[in-house]
């Protein structure tokens, strides 16, 4: 579903991706962990383009890129492989002059052309799904950060995605509207939706993951089973980090 080859990005003279291979199989979910400033975010971007690669091949479904030169014909890449890539931010990003309801309805009508009904026949189907259905009417003002994000979920998936990747999506909510978002994560997981996810969320990566991916300056240094990672991980830096976040 998912091939990067050596995927390398720089910000002026900083490396911060010094030549990722990854491959993602059809409903696997990958759990990608690590420190602040490993590349994590930085390669979840560069996946749908939002950060463009300064070399490397990139491949999702049958929708394949190069770093080459921007053209006419790239960007209609990028645009085809974005439809077909749902993408939940850290920080929700949601229109705050939009209720829920339309929040969810935008991508559809704009982008897909979808009429207007059957864009709000989706939209509350999937504010349903998420939990929200008494919240359709709402904007994000008056929602909280974690029925924010459940909102951004849906909007992602009115895309009607073939893959979704997770920036940090729990990471700016409270710790109590964490599980949540959590929740809704792992019933997609279950349904079998191909999902790639940066998070520090240990439990989530136990439970759900298929893979455990740890990156530390911009390589991967190790890869594996939830249970392997977790339980006996081969690298002293991976053991440096676990002990680190499950003391923190």
């Amino acid at each position: 579903m998912i091939t990067l080859k050596n995927i390398k990005k720089n910000f002026g003279k900083n490396e911060v991706l010094k030549g990722i291979d990854l491959a993602v199989e059809k409903s696997e979910v990958v759990v990608i962990m690590g420190p602040s400033g490993s590349g994590k975010s930085t390669l979840l971007r560069c996946m749908t383009l939002l950060e463009e690669i300064n070399e490397g091949y990139i491949k999702i479904d049958d929708i394949e890129i190069n770093a080459e030169p921007e053209n006419r014909q790239r960007k209609n890449k990028i645009r085809a492989l974005r439809k077909s890539t749902g993408f939940v931010f850290q920080h929700f990003n949601l229109f705050p002059h939009k209720t829920a309801l339309k929040n969810v309805m935008e991508g559809p009508m704009t982008i897909k052309k979808t009429p207007k009904d059957e864009a709000k026949k989706l939209a509350l189907d999937l504010l349903t799904k998420v939990g929200l259905k008494d919240k359709v009417d709402l904007y994000p003002s008056g929602l909280s950060g974690g029925q924010q994000q459940r909102v951004a979920i849906a909007r992602a998936l009115a895309m009607e995605p073939i893959v979704m990747l997770y920036d940090e999506p729990t990471s700016a909510l409270d710790p109590e509207l964490v599980r949540e978002v959590l929740q809704v994560m792992k019933d997609l997981a279950k349904e079998g939706m191909t999902m790639v996810v940066v998070t520090h969320e240990m439990g989530f990566a136990r439970d759900v993951a298929d893979r455990v991916i740890f990156m530390d300056n911009g390589v991967i240094v190790e890869e594996g089973t939830a249970e392997q990672i977790f339980n006996n991980p081969n690298h002293e830096r991976t053991r440096r980090f676990l002990n680190s976040v499950s003391n923190g």
